[in-house]
């Protein structure tokens, strides 16, 4: 997931989390009636000055917009790669060892 993925996640996120709507945040920061939804569908991105007074509409800390655990959808995401990757690698060592023992067993019949 990338930081402009995070960021919209945890955007989406807690602004529900506040019970707003896209068009609520984009009146509150005096923008235009589809800013929000530009920023949430990926097409653009706010400059830090509005990131602050997102934080402070949805009282949280800037931060919070870009940590990848930020919300269930970025946790939910960043969880399901670190699984696969653990089952990936579960896989590949047993298939080492089932290799390595059918060459022991073909070596010394």
């Amino acid at each position: 997931m990338s930081l402009q993925q995070t960021f919209i996640a945890n955007l989406r996120y807690f602004r529900k989390k506040r019970g707003l709507t896209q068009k609520d945040l984009s009146v509150y920061l005096n923008k235009g009636y589809n800013y929000i939804n530009c920023i949430e569908g990926g097409n653009s991105f706010p400059p830090p000055d509005v990131i602050d007074q997102i934080a402070k509409i949805l009282e949280i800390d800037p931060a919070q917009l870009f940590l990848r655990d930020g919300s269930p959808e970025s946790l939910r995401h960043n969880g399901s790669q670190q699984f696969s990757q653990e089952i990936t690698d579960q896989i590949i060592s047993r298939l080492k060892d089932v290799i390595a023992q059918e060459v022991r067993q073909s070596l010394n019949p």
